[in-house]
C-alpha cells in the first residue's frame, strides 16, 4: 500500500486516532479488495467525488463519516434577564462554566480519553459546589475574571489548535467560549492534571462570586 495515504498532515492525537486492531483493512488493502485514498473532497459528482488533490472516485454509495458542525450546548437558546447569552463573549472557567452567567455547568469530556472520566470529576464538583453554596447561604454562583490576579491575562480559543484540531471543531471555534493563559481559565485536557486539581477545588481564589 501507499504511505503516502497513511501519512496525515497532523500529529498523533492532534487529531484522533484510528485503530485497526487486527489488521484486517491492511489484508485486504494487500489483496487489492481495498483501496486507500486521504484527501479532502473537493466537490461530489453525479458518479462520486472529486479530491483537492485532482483525483477522482467513482462511487456506487458515499457514507457521510465527517464534516458535521458542532452543537455547541445543543443550540439551546440561553438568555439571562432577557439578553441572549453569546458564549463566544464569555470565558470558561476550568472548560464547565462561564464568566457572567449564574448557575450554569457544562459537562465537557475529554477529546482523546474516555469522556465519563470528565464526567465524573465535574459530578463530584458539582456536588461539592451546591454543598458550598448552601453553606454560605447562596443561591446564585457566577464565574468573574479577578481584578488583581486575572488583568491583562491573555485570551484565545477554548482549544488551543496546536493541541488538538479537527475541521469540526475549528469550524465551530468562533462559537465556543474563550479561554485564559491561566489554569482556572482553561480546559487542559489533561486528565492527570484535573484528577488531582478539580477534587481539590475549594472554590475560595476569587473566581466564582456566591450571591
Amino acid at each position: 500500500y501507499d504511505m503516502t495515504h497513511f501519512s496525515p498532515k497532523y500529529r498523533p492525537w492532534q487529531q484522533r486516532l484510528a485503530f485497526v486492531p487486527d489488521g484486517d483493512l491492511f489484508a485486504g488493502i494487500s489483496a487489492g479488495k481495498a483501496s486507500m485514498v486521504t484527501d479532502e473532497i473537493a466537490t461530489f459528482t453525479e458518479t462520486g467525488v472529486v479530491t483537492k488533490g485532482g483525483v477522482t472516485i467513482d462511487a456506487d454509495i458515499i457514507i457521510s463519516a465527517t464534516g458535521f458542525n458542532l452543537s455547541v450546548l445543543g443550540d439551546i437558546p440561553f438568555s439571562l434577564d432577557g439578553t441572549p447569552v453569546d458564549f463566544a463573549d464569555t470565558v470558561t472557567w476550568r472548560g464547565m462554566m462561564f464568566t457572567g452567567v449564574p448557575n450554569l455547568l457544562w459537562v465537557f469530556g475529554y477529546f482523546r480519553a474516555s469522556w465519563t472520566l470528565r464526567a465524573d470529576l465535574i459530578s463530584d464538583l458539582v456536588c461539592r459546589l451546591l454543598t458550598t453554596m448552601e453553606e454560605k447561604g447562596a443561591t446564585k454562583v457566577v464565574p468573574q475574571l479577578r481584578e488583581v490576579e486575572d488583568a491583562g491575562m491573555a485570551i484565545g480559543s477554548w482549544i488551543d489548535p496546536d493541541n488538538f484540531n479537527p475541521g469540526y471543531l475549528m469550524r465551530s471555534m468562533h462559537l465556543l467560549p474563550k479561554a485564559g493563559d491561566k489554569p482556572e481559565w482553561r480546559h487542559t485536557q489533561d486528565y492527570w492534571n484535573e484528577r488531582e486539581i478539580l477534587p481539590a477545588e475549594d472554590f475560595a481564589d476569587g473566581c466564582l462570586r456566591f450571591s
